[in-house]
């Protein structure tokens, strides 16, 4: 025979009747909608890209960039300046700049210089 023991103050968080999710909409489907499309796969059983999959020159994990190689400052999403002293708003857009340089050499991608010159 087995026995219940109450966990009162953690037990009544998963009580279906205290989520009040217990009742059935009005309209409901008896199944799931079948999914559009289908999965290709690119890599054999060993984990090798096949013959024809496209693949980068540089790296063999493309343009990443991990964590690792990121500076250690994330500059934040300033929407607006207002409020803020002119050198306030100069250091947030200097920084915003150094990132997506440090950022576009990082990636391999070209920096507003090399597109200007091309």
């Amino acid at each position: 025979m087995s026995s219940h023991f109450s966990a009162n103050q953690y037990e009544n968080g998963f009580d279906s009747k205290r989520l009040q999710m217990w009742q059935l909409p009005k309209t409901y489907k008896e199944r799931p909608s079948a999914q559009d499309g289908y999965t290709q796969i690119i890599a054999t059983d060993r984990g090798h890209l096949k013959e024809g999959v496209p693949r980068s020159k540089e790296s063999p994990w493309g343009q990443f960039v991990g964590t690792w190689d990121m500076p250690p400052k994330i500059p934040g999403n300033v929407t607006t300046c207002m409020a803020r002293s002119k050198p306030a708003v100069d250091d947030i857009q200097r920084s915003k700049m150094e990132h997506d340089a440090f950022m576009r050499q990082a990636t391999g991608s070209p920096t507003k210089e090399t597109l200007a010159q091309i």
